[in-house]
């Protein structure tokens, strides 16, 4: 996922007063104006903020449009995804019940949810409460199984113990939205009731938070809601529906505005207090704000250095002041929610733009303003790194310098490829072929989303670059048996471990009983025997004269793979009338036939 006109933002005033009729600081005289040049620069068609300085919303206001296409304007009330700002109020809510002394940040998951596996023994033994929201599990992110998905929460939870990890718990900071989930999971459990009851009941309410909510349903329901837009091929705007996440709801999927953000940030910049009333205990909102997890010092600029996780949040040294803050991506829309402890500032920002770097540029404008440091220009470093970094793409690609084997083939007819392929965890992933084109090239198929699969080379094929796809140049590659039949297929879904693996499904002529009973009966070399019967459960089994029956599984025409005998294969072979008259036991290369008996 990647990521106007003053008349506008006038409507924008207009339709959303400010909640503290006052003028705006010297430092923010400019502001107006810049927003407006910047939603230019960076080709977004809307955003708005929240601004709070010593307890009190000096801005909350919107920016451009919130739909192109019908010319609305976006005005502080404008629902947009806040995506993983979400993080933030998980954490808070479960401090909620460590306050209540329900819940334990550094005992296992396991001693409140005993069913939590993690894919070592030692993970699922050892990880702790304050280990999930501190990305140091161990788990490498694995996005692509929830994204797009139709799973429930429950289905993604029981699926954790199938993902690879990449390091052991504690060693390594690695951003997990699965783990946010799973502490989600584990507050409504806790709880008695779900995520997003103790959410709305624990911080919510209690801020008055009244346009907030969990679902693109209920966003849509908004007389005031945003539409969200990606950057195609040729950096235009074009309308990217929101997506639903429901089930990974803890890690992104509460949908605000500037008006209600307003109120959690003035009491984030309050110490944990909101209109007299602590909502954080000061303990752990120290926690939360302070380094938990140290993560790799890039020192891009002097300003910024120390980065480190705290719970929910990212801290920064920034220009000798300590930076809390945490951004927020999914296709149509970028945020960003920035405070600094002490000293009583704040920012929250949305723009309806995937990937944008815009969330960026406003918030560190605003911080610099908001604490009176000398001004950086930090729209030109993020915008040079952005034009440089395409121009590095432009350039790899007008010189063909994309890793490929020229000159090379599928190993075998493309049909031969299309199929189902099956991970315990992700599910499935479908191969198919492009029906527009006769002889088209293949498909690729998961949770709902599709792509071209061109041939690469050997037997690795890669999705077209695309920008609105989810498929941006996908490698896939197919792996074939001994027997030179395609047995499954690898993905690069989760970099940060080797590709994933699927497993060929059997086509579904497998299970039907009339494709399969014709192949029942008696076959022998000589003195030797064997029983093919069709189970009940539709299962075919061969059996010798002595040992269990054998499960076979299918694997392509009338030939099957035998269960727990690598290497072992059966194929029934039909007369010129079509009925099956042999069976041939092929085993490690060699090969030999057995007749049907009467």
């Amino acid at each position: 996922m990647k990521p106007i006109r003053p008349t506008l933002a006038l409507a924008a005033l207009l339709a959303a007063p400010l909640l503290h009729a006052q003028a705006l600081p010297p430092e923010f005289a400019d502001w107006d104006a810049f927003v407006e040049q910047q939603l230019k620069l960076w080709k977004v068609p809307g955003a708005s903020v929240a601004l709070v300085k010593d307890g009190k919303v000096i801005l909350a206001r919107g920016y451009g449009q919130r739909d192109q296409e019908q010319r609305l304007p976006m005005t502080a009330d404008t629902v947009q995804p806040i995506a993983s700002v979400t993080k933030s109020f998980t954490v808070t809510a479960l401090a909620t019940l460590v306050r209540d002394g329900r819940l334990a940040w550094d005992k296992p998951v396991r001693e409140f949810l005993p069913d939590f596996r993690l894919h070592s023994d030692y993970a699922t033994q050892t990880v702790t409460v304050r280990d999930l929201v501190t990305h140091r599990t161990g788990l490498p992110r694995h996005d692509f199984v929830w994204y797009g998905s139709t799973l429930t929460r429950e289905q993604i939870f029981q699926r954790l113990r199938h993902f690879e990890l990449s390091a052991e718990p504690r060693a390594k900071f690695q951003y997990n939205n699965l783990m946010y989930m799973a502490a989600g999971y584990l507050g409504g459990k806790v709880a008695g009731s779900d995520w997003e009851t103790l959410v709305r009941g624990s911080v919510l309410n209690p801020l008055g938070m009244a346009s907030s909510s969990f679902t693109i349903a209920d966003l849509t329901k908004a007389p005031d809601h945003g539409t969200g837009y990606t950057l195609d091929n040729d950096e235009k705007p074009v309308a990217k529906p929101y997506q639903d996440l429901v089930a990974m709801g803890p890690t992104g999927s509460i949908n605000s505005n500037a008006r209600d953000m307003s109120q959690y940030l003035l009491m984030l910049a309050g110490g944990g207090v909101h209109q007299g009333r602590t909502l954080i205990p000061a303990g752990d909102l120290r926690a939360m704000t302070s380094g938990q997890m140290t993560l790799p010092d890039s020192r891009l600029w002097p300003e910024l250095n120390g980065p480190q996780y705290g719970m929910g949040f990212f801290v920064n040294n920034y220009r000798g002041h300590t930076l809390v803050e945490h951004g927020g991506n999914m296709p149509g829309a970028s945020t960003a929610l920035a405070f600094v402890p002490g000293r009583n500032v704040g920012i929250y920002t949305t723009v309806n733009m995937s990937g944008s770097f815009l969330r960026d540029v406003l918030m560190y404008a605003a911080i610099d303003r908001l604490l009176a440091l000398p001004p950086v220009d930090w729209s030109k470093r993020f915008h040079d790194i952005y034009t440089q970094g395409r121009a590095a793409q432009k350039s790899a690609a007008e010189q063909k310098l994309a890793p490929r084997r020229a000159g090379t083939q599928p190993a075998l007819p493309l049909a031969e490829y299309v199929g189902e392929y099956e991970h315990p965890g992700y599910g499935v992933v479908t191969i198919g072929r492009d029906a527009k084109v006769p002889g088209g090239d293949l498909t690729i198929g998961y949770n709902g989303f599709s792509a071209p699969l061109p041939h690469l080379h050997v037997d690795v094929f890669q999705s077209p670059r695309d920008e609105l796809s989810e498929f941006d140049e996908a490698r896939v590659q197919f792996r074939s048996s001994f027997e030179g039949e395609i047995e499954g297929l690898r993905v690069e879904f989760e970099p940060a471990v080797k590709p994933i693996e699927f497993k060929r499904l059997p086509d579904k002529r497998f299970k039907d009983a009339a494709f399969l009973l014709p192949m029942a009966g008696n076959y022998a070399i000589g003195v030797r025997e064997w029983t093919v019967r069709l189970r009940s459960d539709g299962v075919l089994t061969v059996a010798g004269r002595t040992g269990a029956p054998l499960e076979l599984i299918g694997a392509r025409g009338t030939r099957f793979n035998v269960k727990d005998q690598p290497g072992f294969q059966v194929e029934f072979v039909p007369d010129a009338s079509g009925r099956y008259t042999q069976m041939a036991l092929h085993r490690n290369g060699s090969s030999s036939v057995a007749q049907r008996q009467p």
